[in-house]
């Protein structure tokens, strides 16, 4: 297969798609959560968070599916 490479136009198009797109609000389920906190103890915070399995991951993306449906 052939890759095409996007004419300037379609660039074009796409940087505005992409500037028009991050203004918007995101949706409520995209919505991000701030802590007033500074990026190193962020960091040490997540460093004390245990792993999550596998398993507990699979459960909690299920979840996640049948939310948004």
């Amino acid at each position: 297969m052939a890759h095409n490479k996007p004419t300037k136009k379609q660039l074009e198009a796409l940087e505005a798609q992409i500037k028009s797109d991050q203004e918007k609000p995101v949706r409520e389920n995209e919505r991000r959560v701030r802590f007033k906190i500074n990026f190193k103890d962020a960091v040490k915070k997540m460093a004390n968070t245990p792993p999550v399995s596998n398993k507990d991951l699979i459960k909690w993306t299920r979840k996640q599916k049948k939310d948004i449906e």
